[in-house]
């Protein structure tokens, strides 16, 4: 009776599917604003290139250009769907389970997730759902208010600890600095590659070079990341050697 008892306390909760189409569009209108910023970023970098060899009255002149932003957009839709397949991918894998003492999260291709429930010091919620916080910043579960049944989830956590409502913050939320961090590492880039002022270069280089360098550090040994995101991560080395390249010629300059 009592091994019965266990079992029937631990369920296992899913997403909606029907929910999946809402977070889609979400998810397209952040990946549509990025995109436009990436092709606006290599429209200045093009015209830093070939800016020179643009001709009035002559459509030829415009070619390196027009291939350019082509092939870069070409690029970019094809990341954003296979993004959105991969986001399907997650969505329809995700699993909750909640025991009487313990929570585990279940992503494909992330790592598992369990959080016992001494190690819970706040559980709050907002506009999206729940968040279950530890002392380590890392080790954070987040319940979508998609999760079927996702009151009875609600409401069995509750027990743990009393729930904290959360109002949103405005610009000062997570979500809008995350926003945020693309847009400036952008505009960092674009300084540090174009400028000649060998100060301007290593003003904006070495802080981007610390920000990139442990952007990398915290997404490789992060539960939140997916093994996907890790791999991909360690593009980011090409620039970086850039970077370090540009900076070390402006010091030199500059003694």
């Amino acid at each position: 009776m009592a091994n019965q008892l266990a079992e029937n306390s631990v369920r296992t909760y899913h997403l909606a599917p029907e929910a999946f189409k809402a977070a889609r569009n979400r998810l397209l209108k952040q990946k549509i604003v990025l995109l436009a910023g990436v092709i606006l970023f290599a429209l200045f970098l093009s015209y830093k290139m070939f800016g020179e060899s643009w001709r009035r009255d002559s459509l030829a002149s415009f070619l390196p250009t027009v291939l350019l932003l082509v092939i870069i957009s070409g690029a970019l839709a094809s990341g954003v769907r296979k993004g959105i397949k991969r986001y399907r991918d997650y969505w329809d894998s995700f699993e909750l389970v909640v025991g009487e003492d313990f929570l585990i999260r279940r992503i494909r291709d992330f790592p598992e997730l369990e959080i016992q429930r001494h190690e819970v010091t706040a559980i709050k919620e907002t506009e999206t759902g729940l968040f279950v916080k530890t002392k380590l910043r890392d080790r954070t579960i987040g319940i979508n208010r998609a999760l079927v049944d996702y009151e009875d989830a609600k409401e069995k956590l509750n027990h743990w600890i009393p729930l904290v409502p959360e109002p949103s913050h405005g610009w000062a939320s997570s979500t809008r600095w995350m926003w945020m961090f693309p847009i400036v590492t952008m505009l960092l880039f674009a300084l540090c590659l174009m400028s000649t002022n060998d100060w301007v270069v290593v003003a904006t280089g070495v802080p981007l070079f610390v920000g990139l360098s442990v952007s990398i550090w915290l997404i490789r040994r992060s539960v939140q990341t997916s093994a996907h995101m890790k791999r991909l991560s360690l593009v980011t080395a090409l620039p970086l050697l850039a970077i370090i390249a540009k900076v070390v010629q402006a010091i030199q300059r500059l003694k």
